[in-house]
């Protein structure tokens, strides 16, 4: 997939103009993009699971990205660096939203997020008085162009036997209510591939409020095509056009479904060949 800084840098050439004026025109990265390394605990504590974040705060009208971009851009990427015996999980993303840039449309976040991680903290941790913890964050900023950005980001945290809330506590709640959670188990949870478009049937026992579709998958669903949702009893089935790239039929729909505030599920089905009863 051509991300969005290629088209530019197509667009400069075919202009006759040298890439730097990109770069001074739209500024570096860390202009549009104020990251940190933030933690939810205000100590370090042995054979506990510390919460860290990379927490991005967004100039007006810029945007990163989720783990499938959309249209264009790439996902934020952590390389930690840990003392030893520590292990960091992957990104816990929380769930975006629809970006229209035309004609594209990308998956992400404005204004501000925060990606949390969980952290193993070792057993046998060191007596120290305190310990560092550091990553380098590879991202994409975007409006009209993207700007690739990297950023150092640390933070020193003391070693205790116990810990409490840090003044981060806040936005790591608030975060975890955009996290998506498993389907409810009575809900029911079908996709079906009809002619150009996939149909996502989910009966949850009540009406589904703006429902939309974010596919983990990339390359799955036209991203930018108006996603139709019709209700039925007991629930809402939303018709996905297929992506115009779609080289072969897919087995599974894997992606988040969006209700509502704070409302998120993730759906992981098999994609049957025959359109849903009652289906137009």
């Amino acid at each position: 997939m051509l991300h969005r800084f290629v088209y530019g840098f197509l667009l400069v050439a075919l202009l006759g103009m040298p890439w730097p004026v990109i770069a001074v025109w739209q500024g570096p990265a860390d202009q549009h993009a104020k990251l940190a390394l933030v933690s939810e605990q205000d100590a370090l504590v042995a054979g506990k699971t510390l919460w860290l974040g990379i927490q991005f705060d967004l100039q007006d009208g810029w945007h990163t990205y989720w783990s499938n971009p959309g249209d264009s851009g790439e996902a934020p990427r952590i390389e930690w660096q840990l003392p030893p015996g520590f292990q960091a999980d992957e990104i816990h993303w929380p769930y975006p939203e629809r970006l229209p840039v035309p004609p594209f449309m990308d998956y992400g976040y404005a204004h501000e997020v925060l990606l949390p991680v969980s952290l193993t903290v070792p057993s046998n941790l060191k007596d120290v008085d305190s310990m560092r913890l550091a990553a380098r964050v590879n991202y994409l900023v975007c409006r009209e162009v993207c700007i690739p950005g990297k950023k150092q980001v640390e933070l020193s945290l003391p070693v205790r036997k116990d810990s409490g809330p840090s003044a981060a506590r806040e936005q790591f709640e608030a975060t975890r209510r955009r996290l998506p959670k498993p389907v409810p188990h009575d809900w029911k949870v079908s996709a079906a591939s009809a002619g150009g478009e996939f149909v996502l049937t989910v009966k949850a026992g009540h009406s589904l409020e703006a429902p939309q579709f974010f596919p983990l998958e990339e390359e799955q669903i036209e991203n930018a095509a108006p996603q139709e949702a019709k209700r039925i009893s007991g629930g809402v089935r939303l018709h996905l056009k297929k992506s115009k790239h779609l080289t072969k039929p897919p087995t599974r729909l894997r992606g988040v479904v969006v209700t509502g505030v704070d409302k998120a599920y993730l759906v992981d089905v098999a994609v049957s060949q025959s359109r849903p009863e009652g289906s137009m």
